[in-house]
């Protein structure tokens, strides 16, 4: 009788295992999966902070990715220290749909492809995966920005983690997220006055790169009280706006967004492994040697800036912070996003990560 116990429980194990996965992703479809996906590919290779946050080794699970770049070269080197194998990490899909096909793709045999940008575009890239078995996960949907930017952030990383199995480290750092997100909403009255704030994206020579009302940026600048200068103007994406208007109708805050990859243009450059006093460097160089220096903002200096990366990864609970406090520095000046980040290295992430990611314009 003990035999034939043991024996039925080693059958039923292997069975739960293989427990089938159902779940609606982000653009409402149904996505099948055997069991836990264990091997990934993805359209974005910032998708790293995310699986950062949900596994031990957040590189093992890539079988290849898209838009390798985005992994600039200081937080490839933090995850390199820790887990070589991430330069053997292939770019076998593009970030959008025209850059991608399937076959690629479909050689490597995953468990899941996760899309992270919705383009309806993807679509006829979905039909051929899944007539090859594969299935796939979108996390953002058609009218992300409509749900507000607290939602759809903890909506992406919970579908990743149920995908993969990681639900409980994926509900632990949502969770963490929408406290501190929702304590940002909450302070932030019908009263509160919404200074303008102009979003200087990858900020280099020429000004100025705005996002538009659809962009995460001008949602996480909402959602810390300000509005984004032009968005109303800009529906889509993203769009420019030219240095005269901006003297002559001046935003009440410059905030400039740049990365390493801004490096060979004397742009901004933030991120992961740059000194605070490279960041300030570039920072000046970019206000002081351009002709942003006549912005009202610039010159009082009413200006900060952000890594770009951070601001559009899972981590962008830190930027938004950041937001708050120049926003509104008599609502937030006790809010610290450097305590936020180190709590997060601390607790969360399989790679802790330091650098220059949020920095004030000094006299």
């Amino acid at each position: 009788m003990l035999f034939r116990l043991i024996l039925m429980l080693a059958l039923f194990v292997p069975a739960l295992a293989r427990a089938e996965l159902r779940l609606t992703d982000a653009a409402g479809r149904e996505v099948v999966l055997p069991g836990p996906a264990r091997k990934i590919v993805t359209n974005d290779s910032l998708l790293l902070l995310s699986l950062a946050l949900l596994e031990d080794d957040p590189v093992a699970p890539l079988l290849g990715w898209g838009g390798d770049n985005r992994v600039d070269a200081g937080l490839r080197a933090a995850f390199r220290a820790r887990f070589p194998g991430i330069d053997a990490v292939p770019e076998i899909s593009g970030v959008v749909p025209r850059s991608t096909s399937a076959e690629p793709i479909i050689a490597v045999a995953p468990d899941l492809y996760v899309v992270t940008l919705w383009d309806s575009g993807w679509l006829p890239l979905v039909d051929k995966l899944q007539a090859a078995g594969i299935p796939v996960l979108f996390l953002e949907d058609p009218a992300d920005h409509r749900i507000g930017r607290i939602e759809s952030s903890a909506r992406a990383l919970r579908l990743l983690g149920q995908a993969m199995g990681s639900e409980a480290r994926a509900r632990a750092y949502a969770d963490f997220a929408d406290r501190r997100l929702h304590a940002i909403a909450a302070r932030i009255g019908p009263d509160t006055a919404r200074p303008r704030v102009l979003i200087d994206a990858h900020a280099s020579g020429e000004c100025c790169a705005i996002p538009g009302r659809n962009n995460m940026l001008a949602q996480m600048v909402a959602l810390a009280g300000g509005e984004s200068y032009g968005s109303a103007a800009v529906p889509g994406y993203d769009g420019r706006v030219a240095l005269e208007p901006l003297i002559a109708d001046p935003p009440a805050i410059w905030i400039g967004t740049g990365g390493a990859h801004l490096a060979g243009s004397g742009g901004l450059v933030l991120g992961t492994g740059i000194e605070p006093a490279a960041a300030q460097a570039s920072l000046r160089r970019v206000l002081d040697g351009t002709m942003r220096r006549l912005i009202p903002p610039v010159a009082e200096r009413r200006s900060h800036a952000v890594s770009h990366q951070l601001a559009i990864s899972a981590l962008n609970l830190v930027v938004t912070e950041c937001f708050a406090r120049w926003i509104h520095p008599e609502l937030f000046g006790a809010l610290d996003p450097r305590e936020t980040m180190a709590r997060i290295d601390a607790e969360f992430l399989a790679v802790p990560l330091t650098g220059s990611f949020c920095i004030d314009a000094k006299e």
